[in-house]
C-alpha cells in the first residue's frame, strides 16, 4: 500500500514537471512572440519591390486573436523622396469576432491615423505615385484570415512636388473609410454585397464616399458614388500658382460623379462645378506687370465659358468602355463645357443615373470638334434641360 502511494505520488511530481515545464514554455514563447512577428513583420515589408518598410513595435493579444503593428513607414527606396509614401501610428490586425456567429472565420483590420502621400518629381527616382502589387502578397501574409472588414480613422492623403515653384502640398485630412463584408460573411445573395463609405475634410469642403462592390468576383464589378462640396480654391492658390502660373482672390469648387462597372465594362461621369471664381486682383497683381496680363487671359477665357446668371463655370464629363481603356475624349470635355456656358448650368447635385444597368460599351462619338459640339448642343439639349428643370422643382419643394 506503501509503495503504491509513492508509486502515485511520483507520477503526480512527474506531471507537474511537465506541465510546468509546458507552462514555462508557453510564457517564454508568449514573451518572445511579439519580437517574432517584428522580425516576421519588417521581413515582409522590405519584400516589396522599390520600397524599405519598418515597424517600430508590435503588441499581441492573444484572448482577441489580434496583433498591432505600432508606427509603420513605408519608404520609397534611393533616398530621393524626404517623405514616406505609407505611415500609420497603428495598424490593428484580429479576428473578426462578429462573423464567427455568422459562421465564417473572417480578419479584420483596423488603421489609426494613416498619411499617404503622392510626390510628382522630375524624374522616376523622385516620383512615387503607385506601388508594386507586391503590398497585396504582403498584406495576405500578415493577415492568413479573409479580409471581410476595414476600418481607417482619421487619414490624410497628400499630393505633394518638392520641385515646382512654390512646392506644393495639398491634402485631405480627417479621412474616415469603413468597409464592410468584403468576403461576404454574412453570407448576402445580393448581387454587391460589400459595401464602403468614407468622408474626409478638404480645405473647407467635405467629401463623401459611398460604394457597393463584389471583390469576390473575379470581374470588377461596384456602384459608386462621391460628391466634394465647397472647397474654397484660395487654399490651393500654390498648386495654381505652380501648375497655371496664376492664383485666385476667390471662388469655391464642388465635384459630382458616379460610377459603376461590371464585366471590366465602365460607365459614369464627373461634374466640376465652380462658382464666385475670382482670378484677377488689381491691387494685388500691379507690382509684377506680367503676371498681371497673364492672370487678365485666364481672367477673360473664365468670363468666357461661364454662365453669367448663376455666376458659376462648370462640365459634365461622361465616360465609358473597357476598364483597361476608358473612353475619356478631351473633345467632350470642350463640348461639354461649351453648351454649359452658352446654354444651361449643370445642376449642383448627384443626378443618380449611374448603376450597374448604365454599364455597357457605348457606340463611338464623333471625334471631330464640330460633331463633339454638334451633338452636345442638339443631341442633349432636349434632356438636359428637362432633367435641369425636373432638378430645380426638387430643390424648390426642399
Amino acid at each position: 500500500m506503501f509503495h503504491m502511494a509513492k508509486a502515485v505520488s511520483r507520477k503526480r511530481k512527474t506531471w507537474y514537471i511537465i506541465l510546468g515545464s509546458i507552462l514555462v514554455l508557453l510564457i517564454a514563447f508568449r514573451i518572445a512572440l511579439p519580437y517574432i512577428l517584428l522580425k516576421f513583420v519588417n521581413r515582409e515589408l522590405s519584400r516589396i519591390d522599390g520600397y524599405y518598410g519598418h515597424v517600430n513595435d508590435i503588441d499581441v493579444a492573444l484572448i482577441r486573436g489580434a496583433y498591432t503593428i505600432k508606427d509603420i513607414r513605408l519608404d520609397k527606396t534611393g533616398g530621393k523622396i524626404p517623405v514616406p509614401f505609407f505611415s500609420a501610428d497603428i495598424i490593428d490586425l484580429s479576428v473578426e469576432w462578429r462573423a464567427i456567429f455568422q459562421g465564417a472565420i473572417v480578419g479584420e483590420i483596423v488603421v489609426e491615423h494613416p498619411k499617404l502621400n503622392f510626390v510628382k518629381g522630375p524624374t522616376k527616382q523622385t516620383t512615387q505615385t503607385k506601388i508594386d502589387k507586391d503590398w497585396t502578397k504582403v498584406v495576405d501574409t500578415l493577415l492568413p484570415l479573409k479580409l471581410n472588414r476595414l476600418e481607417i480613422n482619421d487619414g490624410e492623403i497628400h499630393y505633394m512636388d518638392f520641385h515646382s515653384s512654390p512646392k506644393v502640398d495639398i491634402f485631405a485630412k480627417n479621412v474616415q473609410i469603413l468597409a464592410q463584408n468584403l468576403s461576404n460573411a454574412k453570407h448576402q445573395k445580393d448581387v454587391l454585397p460589400s459595401t464602403a463609405v468614407g468622408s474626409a475634410d478638404v480645405y473647407g469642403g467635405k467629401a463623401t464616399l459611398n460604394m457597393k462592390l463584389d471583390l469576390l468576383n473575379n470581374k470588377t464589378t461596384f456602384d459608386a458614388n462621391a460628391e466634394l462640396k465647397n472647397l474654397n480654391l484660395t487654399n490651393l492658390n500654390e498648386f495654381l500658382k505652380a501648375y497655371g502660373n496664376f492664383d485666385v482672390s476667390k471662388g469655391n469648387l464642388s465635384l459630382y460623379t458616379e460610377a459603376a462597372a461590371k464585366d471590366n465594362k465602365l460607365a459614369g461621369y464627373v461634374k466640376p462645378v465652380v462658382k464666385d471664381l475670382k482670378v484677377l486682383d488689381p491691387k494685388k497683381d500691379d507690382e509684377n506687370p506680367a503676371q498681371f496680363v497673364w492672370e487678365a487671359i485666364v481672367s477673360g477665357v473664365t468670363w468666357v465659358f461661364k454662365n453669367h446668371p448663376k455666376d458659376q463655370l462648370a462640365t459634365k464629363v461622361e465616360f465609358s468602355g473597357n476598364l483597361k481603356d476608358p473612353d475619356t475624349n478631351i473633345w467632350e470635355i470642350i463640348g461639354q463645357v461649351l453648351r454649359n456656358a452658352f446654354i444651361q448650368a449643370l445642376y449642383p447635385s448627384l443626378e443618380n443615373e449611374i448603376n450597374l444597368k448604365s454599364v455597357e460599351v457605348k457606340e463611338k462619338e464623333p471625334k471631330t470638334f464640330i460633331g463633339k459640339l454638334f451633338k452636345g448642343i442638339s443631341g442633349k439639349k432636349e434632356k438636359d434641360e428637362k432633367k435641369n428643370d425636373e432638378n430645380k422643382k426638387e430643390a424648390t419643394k426642399n
